[in-house]
């Protein structure tokens, strides 16, 4: 690839990514902070430095059903010295939104309390995710960036389900939307074909340099730069070879992908 033209099949789109920002403590661009929303999945959150920085990068937060329960969890064991009302006033979500079979009631009584909206939404065939996408959607029209924060490391079909909605939301429903998934040890992202610049200071303590580029939506061909493994129109997809536990020693990679692939970065804890 040369100035944006790949194997003389014209241009592709190139964008150009931070991985880090939502982790950096300090100011807000006001632009920024209202283009984006903080999804709450129903999974442990047992980080309250790194929840309350994607707390303050977001314009817009929404509690998908049962995330109201983890919120709730981490902040009156954050401050156990206050009120349950106080505690909970500190990082109130704008909605809590799903089926509502995972909210518990205690947890819904003392939302209500303070005035946090609960909706409902029976639908049986979309998923909390997908309702809670739409949710902020319909609350923010010119909603950019959705950053999710989730798990995958308790149940394998839950955590293969999450990358599955990401992909699907990202590609199919809500193509100009940006989905960043937050998860206990890692920052990930699903890179469209095309290239993608990513700045990556290993100096800022937020990430390591242990990073991965998974084909996980087909078979792929990628082109890295910024890795202790570059590779170059280097065929990859599952069962066969993949760029897994690859190590980044650059403050500025790149990926170029003719398929969507799964980017991933390790962070550091509390980070």
């Amino acid at each position: 690839m040369e100035n944006g033209v790949a194997n003389g099949h014209g241009p592709r789109p190139v964008t150009t990514l931070r991985p880090t920002q939502y982790l950096e403590g300090g100011l807000r661009n006001t632009a920024d902070k209202a283009s984006t929303a903080l999804l709450i999945l129903n999974t442990p959150i047992n980080d309250y430095t790194s929840f309350k920085r994607l707390y303050d990068h977001a314009g817009y937060t929404v509690c998908a059903d049962g995330g109201a329960n983890r919120l709730h969890d981490l902040l009156v064991n954050e401050f156990p010295e206050q009120e349950v009302a106080k505690a909970l006033k500190s990082a109130v979500p704008d909605d809590i939104h799903g089926d509502l079979d995972s909210l518990e009631d205690q947890v819904r009584k003392r939302y209500e309390q303070i005035g946090t909206s609960i909706t409902l939404d029976p639908d049986q065939y979309s998923t909390d995710f997908q309702k809670a996408i739409k949710k902020a959607v319909e609350q923010k029209p010119n909603l950019q960036t959705v950053l999710v924060l989730g798990s995958i490391s308790g149940r394998v079909d839950q955590g293969i389900g999450l990358l599955h909605e990401m992909y699907r939301e990202q590609t199919a429903n809500h193509p100009d939307l940006t989905f960043w998934l937050f998860s206990e040890a890692s920052i990930s992202i699903v890179l469209r074909p095309g290239t993608s610049t990513l700045y990556t200071p290993l100096k800022s303590g937020i990430i390591t340099q242990n990073a991965g580029i998974l084909p996980l939506y087909g078979k792929a061909s990628i082109t890295i730069r910024g890795f202790e493994w570059d590779v170059e129109d280097w065929p990859t997809e599952m069962g066969g070879q993949v760029s897994t536990s690859n190590h980044i020693v650059a403050d500025q990679v790149t990926i170029t992908t003719d398929v969507s692939v799964l980017f991933t970065v390790e962070r550091k804890v509390g980070r």
